[in-house]
């Protein structure tokens, strides 16, 4: 024991008991310490020299229980050193971290106040801070425990925690006996021509870690395949597996879709290092396992919806990426078909226009229920042709032009997204061709000019527009002489565009289909790159009409198109469609290489053509607005105001954490903002 001052030499009384602090001044249990606990009681009759830690008629003051204030230590200790938990379906441990501090004069104990314990990766689980203790979640991976003193005195000390998790999922009639037989059976050849060949997801795809569990398919190629094989699906990273287990029984489609939460702790783990899959088969003794097939899921968020035409239905559905539900939102639009539309950059407005008793543009609001027949509109008016628009950055204008398939000799107008009706711009003209797309900061609309090559009108506010310029010549890039669809990175910073034959998404044409590809350039022009690998899977021209979702998170922006490419296997994929995949594109190109990354299948669709997607917040309702539940505003409370009525109103529970809605930066915890895709993530880098 040390102290803070030169040692005393005290005297005692015959009877009584002597009471002395850690600074060596004399206390009383109950009076002079802050903490009790935190004084040494030496017995009457007795000698105690400090210097020397000996006494006279007492035991050592080593066996004395007592717990040493913080100030007086100078080393900490934290054990067990370097610790593994392994967390199964049956069982997520705990377990307790100890911290013992060596005072000055060497010697040491268990300190159980004084301290507090901190994980520097909270997805892995809960360390109590004030006991030590640590309960997995069932995610795994590799985190720093430190534990620090609260006096101010700056001790620290710090060891490694590894979580792994093995989950296993057995199907329908899987048993142990089943399990063990195609676990040990030699392979009768790996990735050999009568192994499964894996359909889905790409080798090398990038998806969010929140993204809807993908569906693992793959096409059996030994000979006999049949009921009674058994297969076993193998995820694999540093420091999570599953393994699920199926018998080929009737109506067997050779995929599987894993569990929301068991996938959603996996796609957690080791996030941004890759997975190896496999798929093994046994099969009249014989097992036969595939090549190995990587692919990532990085840390970022995605959420919100997608707004798409069916052509089959001539109607709009709604895709809630998180769930993957598809929703008929818009049942009875308020004519035959609702075709050409777009959707505010935040989510709050769908303009489409109707068709069958003539071309009508209508305006909804899309945080309201719009089951109704006919769907509420808050405007409709009557125009002469069906065109293409783009809400501004406010959601107060919409641009609108030729659409691809439909060309007029009409330049641009501008429309009130209030009133639909057309107004004059105060000064210049937004342009003049076809599918303009107002950037996401307001600044300028991107466009396909009457030459087809790709241009950009200055939007100065107050309905003021500059001069056009042509940031992109279509025939100056191979595989093509057409730019369409330009689309805006959500900094407004870089321009995505498809470059083929034509202005349209593969329709059949003489000779064959309309070839097309996806290409990006800065907003003010320069050498395209093409996004080579956003098109792999496909044939290389069979990927259109690129958008880009609100999003920037895990640094990457995250791109939406249509694409016939085929996805998964003949039994539970889709052949000779057109479908929505999605691709990552690196937040910081650097103007020569392919920043794309390999595209995966957007889930959820229906089997039919999807065409004309767009990706924005879930539509909420700001603070103020009525309400019937908490989940109908974007604050996610919803409580009665002084006249009785429901509103929505700001959070009333604690700081909503990353990748939960909100509708300003203070609704989100320490650290995070809330973004323009209307959820909390980490601020976008400059």
């Amino acid at each position: 024991m040390t102290y803070d001052s030169p040692p005393m030499e005290p005297s005692l009384s015959a009877r009584g008991l002597l009471v002395l602090a850690l600074s060596a001044a004399a206390c009383s249990a109950s009076e002079d310490c802050a903490d009790p606990s935190e004084c040494i009681l030496v017995a009457d009759g007795g000698t105690f020299d400090p210097r020397s830690r000996r006494d006279t008629g007492l035991p050592a003051v080593r066996d004395v229980p007592a717990v040493v204030r913080p100030s007086e230590i100078v080393t900490l200790e934290l054990s067990p050193l370097d610790p593994s938990v392994e967390v199964t379906d049956t069982a997520r441990p705990s377990l307790t971290f100890r911290v013992r501090g060596t005072q000055r004069d060497g010697l040491s104990r268990v300190l159980t106040t004084g301290v507090r314990f901190t994980l520097d990766d909270t997805t892995l689980g809960d360390l109590n801070a004030a006991t030590g203790v640590f309960t997995a979640s069932g995610i795994g991976g590799v985190g720093r425990v430190r534990v620090a003193t609260v006096d101010g005195s700056a001790l620290t000390a710090e060891t490694s925690l590894t979580v792994t998790a093995h989950r296993a999922v057995r199907g329908a009639g899987v048993n142990d006996a089943m399990v063990a037989a195609i676990t040990g059976a030699a392979l009768a050849g790996d990735a050999t021509a009568e192994s499964p060949l894996i359909d889905d997801p790409l080798q090398g795809a990038v998806m969010p870690r929140n993204v809807y569990p993908p569906d693992v398919q793959w096409t059996p190629r030994h000979p006999g395949a049949g009921a009674t094989d058994i297969y076993r699906v193998h995820l694999e990273r540093a420091h999570a597996t599953i393994d699920a287990y199926f018998v080929a029984a009737a109506g067997f489609r050779h995929d599987w879709v894993p569990g929301a939460a068991l996938w959603s702790d996996f796609a957690q783990s080791d996030v941004g290092s890759p997975i190896r899959l496999t798929v093994r088969v046994l099969a009249s003794g014989m097992a036969f396992q595939s090549a190995v097939r990587e692919f990532r899921t990085v840390d970022a968020f995605i959420a919100g919806s997608v707004y798409s035409w069916s052509p089959s239905r001539m109607a709009l559905t709604r895709l809630d990426v998180e769930s993957a539900a598809m929703v008929n939102f818009l049942p009875h639009p308020g004519d035959t078909c609702i075709g050409c539309h777009s959707v505010s950059r935040d989510g709050q407005r769908l303009a489409g226009f109707l068709e069958g008793s003539g071309e009508n543009l209508a305006l909804y609001d899309l945080s309201r229920d719009l089951t109704g027949n006919p769907a509420p509109t808050v405007a409709r008016q009557r125009y002469s042709v069906r065109r293409c628009t783009s809400f501004n950055a406010d959601g107060t204008r919409l641009v609108s032009g030729d659409c691809g398939a439909n060309p007029t000799s009409d330049q641009f107008s501008l429309i009130d997204a209030a009133s639909g009706r057309e107004v004059m711009s105060a000064a210049g003209s937004p342009g003049d061709g076809f599918d303009p797309e107002w950037s996401p900061d307001g600044s300028a609309i991107a466009f396909t000019n009457r030459m087809n090559h790709l241009s950009v009108t200055a939007a100065m506010g107050g309905d003021r527009f500059g001069a056009t310029r042509v940031i992109h010549e279509a025939g100056s890039t191979p595989d093509g002489a057409v730019d369409w669809h330009p689309t805006w990175t959500p900094d407004s910073r870089w321009i995505a565009f498809q470059h083929g034959d034509s202005r349209r998404s593969g329709v059949a044409m003489s000779g064959g289909g309309v070839r097309g590809n996806l290409w990006m350039v800065p907003r003010d022009g320069g050498t395209p790159v093409a996004l080579r690998r956003a098109s792999v899977g496909g044939n290389g021209f069979d990927t259109w009409r690129p958008i880009f979702s609100p999003f920037d998170s895990g640094g990457y922006f995250w791109l939406l198109f249509t694409t016939q490419r085929p996805y998964g296997n003949a039994l539970a994929g889709a052949r000779g469609l057109k479908q929505i995949w999605v691709a990552a594109i690196n937040r910081r190109p650097d103007g020569t290489t392919d920043p794309s990354e390999v595209g995966f299948y957007l889930p959820g669709q229906e089997r039919v053509n999807s065409l004309s997607p767009y990706w924005t917040p879930a539509p909420c309702r700001s603070t103020g607005r009525g309400c019937q539940t908490g989940a109908d505003c974007c604050t996610g409370a919803c409580e009665a105001d002084t006249a009785g009525m429901r509103v929505c109103v700001p959070p009333t529970a604690a700081c909503r954490p990353r990748g939960q809605m909100c509708e300003r930066d203070s609704d989100c915890c320490m650290g995070l903002a809330c973004n323009a895709a209307r959820i909390c993530d980490f601020p976008s880098p400059g």
